[in-house]
Order: structure tokens, then C-alpha cells, then sequence
């Protein structure tokens, strides 16, 4: 399962979660009716709960695979982005007094509920805990989530486990801009870069 819920502002998951209860309805009449005409008789554990069981695979592949399909973006049923894939780009640190670029490369991982955002450079690894997609942010889709960082192996004996949080702006569906604040420990403050490589 991919990692943790995330948040959004967009209204489309009541839309479409409405969706998938009629189309259930709908599949589950039609099974019944397919059941009558063919007078193939079925014991009531398996015909009464067949509308949950419709929702349920029917969400399930939404989840997975439906949220993707651009024509629903186009005719504005969805509005959240997808951002899985991977961002390579790199990070700008009061670490160092933002005196050099370090390397990164993130991997986002989404499906239409779920999100994972990895984070990985020379020095350390970090997951994300939380997250939101708002949609309606005056300065445009922006990605929020709140993350745990771990030192690399390799680096400096003053790096430690933290918490932190960063929030980024879409720019152009290819590129994620913004801020990042580590917290208690580390107190650091940087500008996040990334570009989409692959999704």
C-alpha cells in the first residue's frame, strides 16, 4: 500500500465517490437482472451485499488506475495533480550559508488517496509523514507535507534524525519550487528545487 492519506481542498472526491455508489447501484441491479433473465439462482449472502462489493472493487481500481485517465481531468471531474514520478533537482541549505547547490532526487509515489513523498541526496534520506494537495492556493497547486530526515551513513557526525516541513509549488506540471524548515535539532532553512524526470 503506498504510504500514508493525504489532504486536498478539491471537492472532487465527494463528486466522485458519489460516482462510484451509483455505478456500484447501477452494476448490482444489472447483475440481478442478469440473474433473473437466466434463472440462475444465487444464495442472499452473495446477491444482498453485491452493491458494497461493486463499490469496493470499482473504488479500489479508481484508486489505482482511474485517477489517472486525463479525459477526466479535461472535462474537469478531477482536479488534483498527478505528481507521481520521479523529480530529480536540488536544495539550497543555511546549512552551508546557501553558498551551493546540493544534488537531490526525489521519488513520489500517489495513488488517487495515498502519498509518499522519498527524498534522497548525498547525505541523508527522508520520508514524509503528512501531506496535502491544495488545489485552490493563491499561488497555484501547491504540495505540503511535514517529513522525517536520516543521515546517510557517510556524513557529518553533526547530522541528526529530524523532523521538518516544506511546502512546493507546481510550476508548469514539470517543476516543484518552495521552502523547507527542518525542526527541533537541526533548525535549518533552505529552497527546494526539482523538475519532473520521469513519470
Amino acid at each position: 500500500m503506498i504510504g500514508h492519506t493525504y489532504s486536498t481542498d478539491s471537492h472532487e472526491r465527494e463528486r466522485v465517490l458519489l460516482g462510484l455508489a451509483l455505478l456500484a447501484i447501477g452494476a448490482a441491479w444489472g447483475l440481478s437482472e442478469l440473474f433473473h433473465v437466466t434463472k440462475f439462482v444465487v444464495p442472499w449472502w452473495i446477491d444482498a451485499p453485491s452493491t458494497l462489493g461493486f463499490y469496493g472493487i470499482f473504488f479500489k481500481l479508481f484508486d489505482s488506475y482511474g485517477w489517472r485517465i486525463d479525459l477526466l481531468r479535461r472535462t474537469g471531474i478531477l482536479e488534483v495533480p498527478v505528481l507521481a514520478g520521479e523529480w530529480r533537482g536540488h536544495v539550497v541549505s543555511s546549512f552551508d550559508g546557501h553558498k551551493k547547490p546540493h544534488r537531490v532526487t526525489v521519488q513520489i509515489k500517489q495513488s488517487w488517496t495515498r502519498v509518499v513523498v522519498l527524498l534522497s541526496s548525498d547525505t541523508s534520506r527522508s520520508h514524509t509523514l503528512t501531506a496535502a494537495i491544495e488545489v485552490y492556493a493563491p499561488e497555484g497547486v501547491v504540495l505540503s507535507y511535514q517529513y522525517e530526515n536520516q543521515p546517510q551513513p557517510g556524513a557529518v557526525k553533526t547530522m541528526e534524525i529530524h523532523v521538518g516541513t516544506a511546502r512546493l509549488t507546481l510550476t508548469s506540471g514539470a517543476a516543484l519550487e518552495g521552502h523547507y524548515y527542518s525542526g527541533r535539532g537541526r533548525r535549518e532553512f533552505g529552497k527546494l528545487f526539482l523538475e519532473r524526470a520521469v513519470r
